[in-house]
């Protein structure tokens, strides 16, 4: 018997799902957060603002009705900070994703089982599963869709949003401007510094 436990994550944005209700016919969603959770994940997502979100979502069972596959299409309209000037950006998400998930004492695929047979074994190098076969934890029969979405909108935001034209060189302290003459060609740069071996 496995000492692991599964303990349910602590999330700003709850959406909790039976996975009971999920069978072979998809079961499609749209979920968004209410003002309060936009503001709880404001602050987990260490951001200005969101001033939208949603997540259409399509959950369906595989593999013998034991894994639940997840497809997600996540929209948002966020406020971040410039990385250089640190005035207000507006930005945009669009992704889409997928999960897996399973009630682990009921579904183990045939890579997973191979997968800690060589681990357990150590003789050969052990391959990296993929995320299909290695699924997501179903716990107290229950998949939390909002803890879902947040995770995925995490990996899509920008980490290093900076507006249009703008630029850091290393030792500045302040932030610079593109020059007009630049942004269309990429070799303006060298065409001084060319001249300046000639001298």
């Amino acid at each position: 018997m496995s000492d692991v436990t599964h303990e349910p994550a602590v999330s700003e944005w709850p959406y909790l799902i039976d996975a009971d209700d999920v069978e072979g016919k998809p079961l499609r969603l749209s979920i968004s957060p209410d003002e309060d959770q936009k503001a709880q994940l404001v602050n987990r997502l260490n951001i200005l603002g969101i001033e939208s979100l949603e997540a259409d979502l399509s959950l369906k069972r595989e593999q013998g009705n034991m894994v639940i596959h997840v497809e997600g299409h996540i929209k948002a309209q966020l406020k971040q900070s410039c990385v250089v000037t640190l005035e207000p950006l507006d930005t945009q998400v669009d992704e889409t994703f997928e999960a897996w998930f399973a009630d682990p004492d009921q579904a183990v695929t045939l890579a997973k089982a191979k997968h800690d047979r060589l681990t357990k074994t150590g003789g050969a190098e052990v391959p990296v599963l993929d995320e299909r076969d290695d699924p997501e934890a179903i716990i107290d029969g229950q998949i939390d869709l909002g803890e879902l979405v947040t995770q995925h909108l995490s990996l899509a935001i920008n980490p290093y949003p900076h507006a249009e034209g703008v630029h850091y060189e290393y030792g500045d302290d302040e932030p610079k401007k593109v020059p007009e003459e630049f942004k269309n060609n990429p070799f303006a740069a060298l065409k001084d510094w060319k001249s300046k071996l000639e001298d």
